[in-house]
């Protein structure tokens, strides 16, 4: 083995702590993005938003959700949405991630089983107290703290695989952006007369997200021998909300159009019905179920590509289980084509090769509705990699 590899190998695991990037301030149902380029010098794992602020109940409050069970909380749903946009020097434009706040959250829940969601709270201006519930009396005010990690590679893969598939920020240079779509407090199950938003600790001011990154320790010379692959994670909201909200109950529905031109890594489905009296564009869950659709399946030209019988979707959930090593609560669905059962890491070299396929193949993700109700929702997250990551030599072009 070379000395350059050695060196490859002995360093690719060691990582470097949270650096600030940059601070959003938060203002209500507003999309608010980062004012200049996130720093671009070296590669990056995980992005962190690290949000603060107050809640401040009024003299007649409503009562606050408690949020997925997963999670125990849904602060993280005051992050509606965000995106992560930008240019590549080789692929031009891309948008690598979608996602909505609370949904990130329950991703990572699900695939870490060891990760408690990182949420405290102070309840007037007592001690701030990590998993405390929201309180719901007259006049209190709830001093919120909370970090949703969001990570550039997919999860559980190997730590020695993660800088081949993790954010090589020069192939970004000095063109990469957050843009975050704020809520308000009906995401919360409250009304905006019932609770307001202010900064940590204040009467007054805007709540905060700051915005940190993660990143491997790896020198330029190292770092620009790996070739990566560009890792992606995007929403399809409208076409699944549709299948289960309009028309009538029937088997091999089409849930949503997936895509193509990029290897499919995993494909997770979020099903239930929505939180009501919400503010214009705000978007929250009530409830999670599984009554709701019972039977998931990709399919390609109309021909499902694994063969499951009706109301297997059960099964598909003991399985994930068992891959994951945790219970799957109700409304998840996860088709994974990277993962396995037992104690391995993931390999994302099995990813199912949708990057083979045109947009003239139907490649899309099929359910059995069971029931149709205006009030259901639902939303595809697809987890995709573009390009083949490979070492080449040390000072080499690095771009995938």
């Amino acid at each position: 083995m070379s000395t350059s590899a050695n060196q490859l190998i002995s360093r690719i695991t060691r990582d470097q702590g949270p650096e600030f990037e940059q601070t959003l301030q938060f203002t209500n149902t507003t999309q608010i993005s980062t004012p200049t380029s996130l720093r671009t010098d070296r590669k990056i794992k995980v992005f962190d938003f690290h949000f603060r602020g107050r809640l401040t109940n009024s003299g007649t409050p409503g009562t606050y959700r408690t949020g997925p069970a997963i999670l125990g909380t849904a602060v993280f749903s005051l992050i509606q949405q965000f995106t992560l946009r930008g240019q590549h020097l080789r692929y031009g434009a891309q948008t690598p991630i979608v996602m909505r706040g609370e949904t990130a959250a329950e991703y990572m829940a699900i695939m870490n089983p060891n990760w408690v969601p990182r949420f405290s709270n102070s309840v007037n201006g007592g001690a701030l107290v990590q998993g405390a519930a929201l309180s719901n009396t007259a006049s209190a005010t709830n001093d919120v703290d909370f970090v949703l990690p969001i990570p550039m590679f997919p999860p559980d893969i190997s730590p020695s695989d993660q800088p081949f598939y993790c954010l090589h920020g020069p192939d970004w240079p000095g063109n990469l952006y957050f843009d975050v779509l704020t809520a308000d407090v009906t995401a919360l199950g409250v009304t905006t007369a019932q609770s307001t938003i202010s900064a940590f600790g204040s009467a007054s001011g805007s709540a905060t997200i700051d915005i940190l990154s993660e990143r491997p320790l790896l020198s330029k010379a190292i770092a620009s021998s790996i070739r990566p692959a560009v890792t992606f994670r995007v929403t399809n909201f409208s076409q699944p909300t549709t299948a289960v909200s309009t028309g009538a109950a029937s088997t091999g529905i089409k849930l949503g159009d997936l895509t193509v031109g990029k290897d499919t890594t995993r494909i997770f489905l979020k099903v239930g019905t929505a939180q009501g009296s919400v503010s214009a564009g705000v978007v929250a869950y009530a409830t999670l179920s599984d009554t709701i659709i019972t039977r998931t399946v990709v399919a390609m030209d109309n021909r499902q590509l694994r063969f499951q019988n009706s109301s297997a979707d059960s099964v598909m959930q003991d399985y994930m289980g068992r891959m994951y090593g945790r219970t799957i609560p109700a409304g998840y669905r996860m088709i994974d084509f990277i993962s396995g059962t037992g104690t391995g890491t993931a390999n994302p070299k099995a990813s199912f090769q949708s990057s083979q396929l045109t947009a003239a193949r139907k490649f899309e993700l099929d359910g059995d509705v069971a029931v149709v109700g205006g009030t259901q929702i639902a939303e595809i997250v697809q987890e995709m990699i573009l390009g083949r990551p490979a070492v080449v030599s040390a000072g080499a072009a690095a771009t995938s």
